[in-house]
């Protein structure tokens, strides 16, 4: 950490470097999927702007960090991690308090996340232990990270959190967390020991309570955290909420299983195939996007991913609403959204959440429809930005163009 001497922050070129950042992080250039920026002509430009940044003021760890994060995001693995060891020994010259320190660390190790870097973020917070190795968060978080890793032993991550414990004893959530190194080590009886424990402290922990049902049902069914992700939807539980009129309740626990599946489909790319994590993120970012519309669309308001037959039936209206309702719109999108779809549904055909017959209608399906659809792409955003077209004449021509017009003939 910063010690005596000029404060770099104090000097005209960080002030100048940061005046230029600020106008940079402002821009509206981020992928509409979310997830930072994306690659693309006006991402290589930020980034050409930001080294020009660098060469200026060479201690600006925030744009070191913003680089090596987009470097990340477009595969450059090599490029990105050295351009983030600088930013955050750049950041630990600098940074003047344990408490900023800290806030700086948490948001860059939270992008770290989302670009499934694990690695990274455990060699970041090993580091931070060696400057704070009192701070109890720190080992906590490490532990978390190491159990995503497939070459570190599991071991390891129980050692941290019990370190973490050591330190702040009382802490229910650290006590919760000991307990999931156990349910991931396969210990249910210490797991269940542990969220138990957690309640103790805090009977309001929402997450030792859900770990609770979770380990119980991993035990009767002998299951790993992998199988349990894709366990089979318990439909009958569902349909008993709705019958209750628990509309919420079905769509929270619908929502709960899609989550489980999209984490399933990360934790078979990182620790089973393995992928790259950006390219896991070229699949998840389009079909997440994509599948947030459609839960939006369908009526009653309950989707589960894995039921193909309802999204397969309806494929051609939740495309077309997505068109209209999507601002930016484009031919890349449209054949990212196709390849995301494929991926994330051969993933639920090997693990049997949907048939290879089911699967392989619903592939050709979307295939035909989406390659229809994106070579009009370009005739609807003429028609869309037409001002000289009357509103009614704009939805009407955009309708017939995308055959929308026999499909609301033959619903009537």
């Amino acid at each position: 950490m910063a010690k005596n001497g000029k404060n770099p922050r104090k000097t005209p070129e960080w002030r100048e470097a940061e005046n230029w950042y600020s106008q940079l992080y402002a821009s509206p250039v981020f992928s509409i999927m979310g997830g930072g920026l994306m690659p693309g002509p006006d991402g290589e430009g930020i980034d050409k702007e930001l080294e020009n940044i660098l060469v200026m003021c060479p201690l600006y760890f925030p744009a070191w960090f913003f680089r090596g994060e987009y470097m990340l995001r477009i595969g450059k693995s090599s490029e990105g991690e050295t351009f983030i060891d600088k930013g955050f020994d750049y950041m630990v010259r600098v940074l003047e308090d344990k408490e900023e320190f800290e806030r700086v660390l948490s948001k860059r190790i939270e992008n770290l996340e989302t670009l499934l870097r694990y690695d990274l973020a455990a060699r970041f917070m090993e580091k931070a232990i060696r400057i704070f190795p009192d701070t109890a968060s720190y080992y906590d978080d490490l532990a978390f990270y190491i159990l995503q890793l497939p070459d570190r032993d599991k071991s390891e991550a129980l050692r941290m959190q019990e370190k973490a414990l050591d330190i702040d004893p009382d802490n229910d959530y650290f006590i919760n967390n000991l307990g999931w190194v156990h349910l991931m080590m396969g210990n249910f009886k210490d797991a269940g020991k542990y969220f138990r424990k957690a309640l103790d402290f805090n009977i309001e922990n929402p997450s030792a309570l859900k770990n609770l049902d979770t380990v119980e049902y991993m035990r009767q069914h002998s299951l790993s955290y992998f199988e349990y992700l894709v366990r089979p939807a318990d439909t009958r539980e569902i349909k008993n909420l709705l019958e209750n009129v628990d509309f919420e309740g079905a769509a929270e626990l619908c929502r709960e299983y899609n989550a489980d599946r999209v984490d399933a489909f990360k934790m078979n790319g990182l620790q089973k195939k393995p992928l790259p994590p950006h390219e896991i993120l070229n699949i998840l970012q389009p079909f997440r996007f994509f599948m947030n519309n459609v839960e939006k669309m369908v009526d009653d308001e309950i989707f589960l991913y894995e039921n193909i037959d309802l999204l397969d039936k309806k494929f051609k209206s939740f495309l077309y609403d997505f068109i209209i309702n999507t601002e930016f719109i484009e031919e890349q999108l449209l054949e990212e959204i196709n390849r995301s779809l494929k991926s994330f549904y051969n993933f639920l055909s090997e693990t049997r959440l949907v048939t290879s017959d089911q699967n392989r209608r619903f592939i050709d399906h979307t295939n035909s429809l989406i390659s229809e659809f994106t070579r009009k792409i370009e005739d609807y955003s003429r028609i869309r930005h037409d001002i000289n077209l009357p509103e009614a004449e704009r939805e009407k021509a955009i309708e017939e163009l995308f055959g929308m017009h026999y499909l609301k003939e033959e619903q009537r």
